[in-house]
């Protein structure tokens, strides 16, 4: 969880959601996202009528003007043609006399949007014929390429190990991002020789990543390094200093107010964990609100991180000598439950945002299957923590955003390992999402 300040600080309560162990790992097959509309040709407007050639409408050469009778009209002006055709040449003016008409231009042309009228014209000057708007062009699904310029991963896209902002330390996944989330150690100014991390797609359209960070001098654990899976948006605004990742959404479902969320949920297949090395870390699904939508704000507040543990090293989080055990408290329970509120303050990251910390019951896993109730979690927190002890926070309000939700692997200092995913799919009020790849 970027920035997130693992810092000591607590509550324990049961929550919400089932999940259950799963066996070896399943081919995850990512949503292909349809193919860019062209929304049709645009249309050309037809070809603009030309009004008739223009009379002389001089004196006739070679002695007197001719009477020739009357002054011949110019004959019988044309219509302009079909109109989406070619436009009418306007029929042809006399010579000798009084110049023609040049009657009045053909509407000017197929309708490919909003065609022209294309005027009348006056005394043979051509008719403007319409600007043909073309129509809208379909969205048809994904983009191939994302704010950044970044084209979608492919399966044979292999692993990636910048670091941000220097592109690429990310994968396109269409609605989602895999991101080679090192903030810690860079913010620690760990020698290069000390930490190895990358992220991964896979030819069987499964993710992953590996790890292995020596000594980068973190203290309290409050540095960690973070590759993940990335759906959604930093709740920190488009200039926060605290960003490790694109300030523009990954999907057009999020951000969304609170008062609009109907339902959000997260769908895992073989969210599998090993360790070399397990010192300190945590496998993790987590999600963010803040006040503001923080794709047009550039500095929204960052309201509460709400994460959840479902893998962990074994003595954190088991008894009170343990380097972050849970709190003791009068547990509230809800129907179904297997996570427990563990931890819980009101003035993490230095009174920065709210935090909210569960845990698996039934925990620690190393390999995870199931779907999470985003939601529910939510309405849990906001109905039994809707006060905030942070005046400068204020308290819950279904006028804030979920901004982001997140899955990965947060590693400390002398830890190495790796992890994966099957499949993924996020859903946000009835529309699903899971990985895009490109040919």
């Amino acid at each position: 969880m970027p920035r997130s300040k693992l810092l000591l600080a607590g509550l324990c309560l049961p929550a919400l959601i089932a999940f259950a162990q799963c066996a070896a790992p399943s081919t995850g097959q990512g949503g292909s996202g349809g193919s860019t509309g062209n929304g049709g040709s645009s249309s050309t407007g037809g070809a603009s009528a030309s009004g008739g050639t223009t009379g002389t409408g001089g004196s006739a050469s070679g002695g007197n003007t001719g009477s020739g009778g009357s002054t011949s009209t110019g004959g019988t002006t044309g219509t302009g043609g079909a109109k989406g055709g070619t436009t009418g040449t306007g029929g042809t003016v006399a010579t000798g006399g009084s110049t023609g008409s040049g009657g009045t231009t053909g509407t000017g042309g197929a309708k490919g949007g909003t065609t022209g009228t294309g005027g009348t014209s006056s005394g043979g000057t051509t008719g403007t014929g319409g600007t043909s708007s073309g129509g809208t062009t379909g969205t048809g699904g994904a983009s191939t390429t994302d704010a950044n310029g970044v084209a979608l991963a492919t399966t044979s896209s292999g692993c990636l190990s910048g670091v941000y902002p220097n592109i690429p330390y990310y994968f396109n996944l269409g609605d989602m991002r895999l991101i080679n989330n090192r903030w810690g150690s860079v913010a620690l100014n760990c020698p290069a020789s000390s930490v190895s991390e990358s992220v991964c797609v896979n030819s069987d359209k499964s993710l992953s990543w590996k790890f292995s960070r020596g000594g980068c001098g973190e203290t309290n654990h409050s540095d960690p390094d973070f590759p993940e899976i990335e759906f959604g948006v930093a709740p920190f605004g488009t200039t926060s200093s605290n960003l490790t990742s694109p300030n523009f959404s990954s999907t057009t479902l999020l951000p969304i107010q609170i008062s609009a969320l109907n339902s959000a949920t997260l769908s895992l297949t073989n969210y599998n964990t090993t360790f070399t090395k397990p010192t300190y870390w945590d496998a993790n699904f987590e999600f963010w609100i803040s006040k503001e939508d923080p794709t047009k704000n550039a500095n929204a507040q960052v309201y509460a991180e709400i994460i959840i543990f479902l893998g962990w090293n074994s003595d954190r989080q088991t008894g009170s000598t343990t380097s972050w055990p849970c709190m003791s408290y009068n547990p509230s329970t809800i129907s179904g439950t297997n996570l427990q509120l563990c931890h819980q303050s009101d003035t993490w990251a230095n009174n920065q945002w709210r935090f909210f910390n569960f845990v698996a019951t039934n925990g620690p896993l190393s390999s995870v299957s199931g779907t999470f109730d985003i939601k529910q979690i939510l309405s849990w927190v906001m109905s039994n923590f809707a006060n905030s002890t942070n005046s400068a926070l204020g308290n819950f309000s279904d006028s804030m955003y979920l901004t982001r939700i997140e899955v990965g692997t947060e590693i400390d200092d002398q830890t190495s390992g790796s992890a994966s995913v099957g499949n993924i799919s996020f859903s946000i009020n009835g529309t699903t999402k899971s990985p895009t790849f490109g040919p």
